[in-house]
Order: structure tokens, then C-alpha cells, then sequence
């Protein structure tokens, strides 16, 4: 074996290793329940449904949540951001419990949600209220979407409801 082709492999394999750690801030291993991502999730299906008019990322960090979406009216003008806080509780029945207040005060369309799956790569989310299951993708957030979120009045288009 040559040399060279030994230390490209080994330069390549430990910066395939961090990259892969690096990608959600590393940590452990396993359900990833509670575990917080520096970035962001890509709604990928909505109620059993993958053909969303639009496109739908959520971030959380440190109990504070951004929505920015771009569905109906505002796929074609861009996304509206929303914040707020959100809460993570234990519940003895239901296991894990999200759930959010807008900024405003207002609480999540959805109410309540349960985590069904928190991973490396999906977040699914079941509504207590509707029922309604919400899969995320893990997916890292396109600085163009957080760059420069939509006024509904100053592009005049129909109010959305937030995602959540």
C-alpha cells in the first residue's frame, strides 16, 4: 500500500467524522428526545400527506421556536416567520408533550403536540387536539428563507395561519 493513499483515506475518514458530528453539535446517541438542534427540521409530511403547497421549517433552541413558512398565497411571494417559546413536559400517559405560545401570546394552532419520534433525522409530531401527524426531516435552514421573511401587507397577500 502506498503511503499517500494510506494518509488520504485516514484524512478523509476523520473528516467525514466530523462533519458528522459537527452536522447536529455531536453528543449522544440514541432517541435524540429533548436534544435541541442548532439548525433546523423541513416539514416533509403533513396528515399522512407529502404534497405540501409549499415549504415549512421549524427551529428550537433554548425553549424559543422560529416557523418560517411559505404555503398557499405565500409559496409564491416567500416565507413568513413566526417566534415564540415553546415547552417540553413528560406526561406519564403520553410520554413526551410539545407545545408553543406565539410571541403574541397566542398558543400553537395545534395545541398540544406528542413526540413520537425524536432522531437524528425526523421529528414526528402528533397532534393531541386533531390528531394530525407532522414529519420533519433534520435539514439545514437556507440563509435565504431566514434572510429575508415575508410582511403579508407589504407583498399583498392573504394571511396564512401558522404551521403549528
Amino acid at each position: 500500500m502506498r503511503w499517500d493513499h494510506l494518509f488520504w483515506g485516514v484524512l478523509l475518514t476523520v473528516a467525514a467524522l466530523t462533519l458528522s458530528c459537527s452536522k447536529k453539535g455531536g453528543g449522544d446517541e440514541g432517541d435524540g428526545a429533548g436534544k435541541l438542534e442548532p439548525d433546523g427540521w423541513k416539514l416533509v409530511s403533513w396528515n399522512d400527506d407529502t404534497a405540501i403547497a409549499g415549504h415549512v421549517y421549524l427551529q428550537l433552541s433554548d425553549n424559543l421556536f422560529t416557523l418560517y413558512q411559505a404555503v398557499g398565497d405565500l409559496a409564491t411571494a416567500g416565507y413568513k416567520q413566526y417566534t415564540g417559546t415553546y415547552t417540553l413536559t413528560e406526561d406519564p400517559e403520553q410520554g413526551l408533550l410539545l407545545s408553543g405560545e406565539y410571541s403574541g401570546g397566542t398558543p400553537w394552532v395545534g395545541g398540544t403536540y406528542v413526540v413520537e419520534t425524536w432522531t437524528e433525522s425526523e421529528l414526528r409530531l402528533r397532534s393531541l387536539d386533531e390528531g394530525i401527524v407532522s414529519v420533519y426531516a433534520w435539514e439545514v435552514i437556507p440563509e435565504y428563507v431566514k434572510r429575508d421573511p415575508v410582511m403579508v401587507a407589504s407583498r399583498s397577500v392573504g394571511s396564512e395561519e401558522p404551521f403549528l
